[in-house]
């Protein structure tokens, strides 16, 4: 049984990934159209958080109560994780191909291990220590900066560092919520909310009209929803029923199948085409993740993480 629930939390877990992995898809859209990564974010939220509160209500009224006592967790999940983490990670993508701009955000699972260890007393066992280096050496490969000759902007290295940090505290908050009671819709549903207020001042009226104005209202709309529901809202429902099965720190490290997704569609839609390097970095990953849930004779094989 407890097998079954961990590989639930796996498959989970890597579905958020893949859906985070077509982030670019939208951002480059609406960055044709003129809209900038603070103007994106206010749409992903709002959006994201109406049909959260919505549903609470017409399915779910328990899941809108909490603890005033724990409200702290929400408006760090939200503020400081998620309009944090967004902000900067569509601007890195505005800034350098996709690929760069997952693998910057992939020191997260470092970030998150060693919070993991210090804050949940979770093991530092050998098999999570491997993983998360290939999961890292991994990214960096797919990135293209060895042997394509490619930089990174200052400003594409800033941001990706600073949401790979933002990133890495929501798998933190997350837990923190959990160990605290409550269910995933609770966690998701307050975090969007306090996000999508925080937003607020992130919003240009006049900026998001000229935008629309650029093409057909039914496209606008579409692919305002399309961004809210497919790498906004979706993807954090898995994630943090993941993290009610597996820990952070592993759950972290499953989740760099992004970058994997994000050069493939680098690659199919934008002609952002990996090297030698990148494929292998492709494999490395994909090492990490089958390397996470290889089990010998009922134990894992480094520890039982």
């Amino acid at each position: 049984m407890k097998k079954n629930n961990e590989l639930i939390g796996v498959i989970f877990v890597l579905i958020a990934g893949v859906l985070w992995g077509t982030t670019g898809i939208y951002v480059r859209w609406f960055s044709k159209l003129g809209l900038s990564s603070l103007q994106i974010t206010v749409f992903k939220m709002f959006i994201a958080a109406t049909v959260l509160i919505l549903w609470c209500l017409i399915f779910d009224r328990e899941a809108l109560k909490i603890n005033k006592k724990d409200i702290w967790v929400f408006f760090c999940s939200g503020l400081i994780s998620m309009d944090f983490f967004t902000v900067c990670y569509f601007s890195t993508i505005q800034n350098a191909d996709l690929s760069i701009a997952a693998t910057l955000l992939y020191a997260a699972p470092i970030v998150v291990l060693l919070l993991s260890v210090i804050l949940f007393k979770e093991k530092f066992t050998a098999k999570k220590a491997i993983a998360c280096v290939l999961a890292f050496l991994g990214c960096f490969l797919v990135s293209g900066l060895i042997g394509s000759g490619r930089g990174i902007p200052g400003k594409a290295l800033l941001t990706g560092i600073l949401s790979a940090i933002g990133y890495a505290l929501y798998s933190i908050f997350g837990e923190i919520a959990i160990r605290k009671g409550y269910k995933s819709l609770t966690i998701t549903t307050y975090t969007f909310m306090i996000a999508a207020v925080g937003s607020l001042i992130l919003l240009r009226p006049a900026q998001i009209a000229d935008a629309a104005a650029k093409t057909t209202v039914p496209m606008f709309i579409l692919m305002l929803v399309a961004i809210s529901i497919n790498v906004s809202l979706l993807p954090y429902i898995f994630y943090t029923n993941g993290l009610l099965r597996i820990a952070p720190s592993k759950a972290s490290i499953i989740a760099s199948i992004e970058p994997v997704t994000a050069t493939v569609v680098g690659a199919l839609i934008f002609k952002e085409y990996p090297d030698i390097y990148g494929i292998f970095g492709i494999i490395f990953v994909l090492g990490a993740i089958v390397l996470l849930n290889i089990k010998a004779k009922g134990k894992d094989i480094y520890e039982e993480s």
